[in-house]
């Protein structure tokens, strides 16, 4: 029982260093630049730049939005999991400071935020676990439609890229599209690694 306990807390606290990365990343290299790289962050940070929108308020009542989808598509357990990342990750939002680390290049603030984001996803895929958002949709989909749930997530995230060109400008579009891919490589990368480890243990 106390091992449980153990494996428990250091899954929580593995998870919450995930979560904060993201928060991290988002608050650091894409909200000071006005990059909505998808997801439900994404939006946020579209809502952020159009209408002065606190991100950790936006990304609160979409997670929640989504929840409740979740409650009456998907089963139990699985809401529960999401239930976790969905309120810890706008805490982490709120109090993780907005900072612009990088002012003088838009493109290596993005790169370097696109790694660190894609590292606290990859961390979150292990774990089995997940930050909420729009995440959700494509489950659903799956479930009722047996549709892949990357295409549904990828059709997601290039509207919420898009919304780049409609608040900003061409060039954050850009630069998202190139976040999403290198947000991508960062989780393949960190799943081989791990993948790996798992099989020298």
């Amino acid at each position: 029982m106390k091992n449980k306990k153990t494996r428990l807390s250091a899954k929580l606290l593995i998870m919450l260093v995930a979560l904060e990365l993201i928060a991290f990343s988002l608050n650091m290299f894409f909200e000071p630049h006005s990059i909505a790289a998808g997801g439900a962050t994404g939006i946020a940070i579209l809502l952020q730049a159009g209408w002065k929108i606190p991100t950790f308020i936006s990304v609160l009542v979409i997670n929640i939005v989504m929840l409740v989808l979740a409650y009456l598509h998907l089963d139990r357990q699985t809401t529960v999991k999401l239930a976790l990342g969905s309120f810890m990750l706008p805490l982490l939002l709120y109090i993780t400071p907005v900072y612009n680390l990088i002012p003088n290049s838009r493109v290596l603030s993005i790169i370097v935020g696109s790694v660190i984001f894609g590292i606290g996803l990859a961390i979150l895929y292990t774990l089995n676990m997940s930050s909420g958002g729009t995440t959700v949709p494509p489950m659903i989909i799956h479930k009722n439609f047996g549709i892949d749930k990357y295409i549904s997530l990828f059709i997601i995230d290039a509207l919420v890229c898009l919304g780049n060109i409609a608040l900003t400008d061409i060039v954050s579009f850009l630069l998202a599209v190139m976040s999403v891919g290198i947000s991508s490589l960062s989780i393949k990368g960190f799943g081989i690694i791990h993948a790996r480890r798992l099989a020298q243990a």
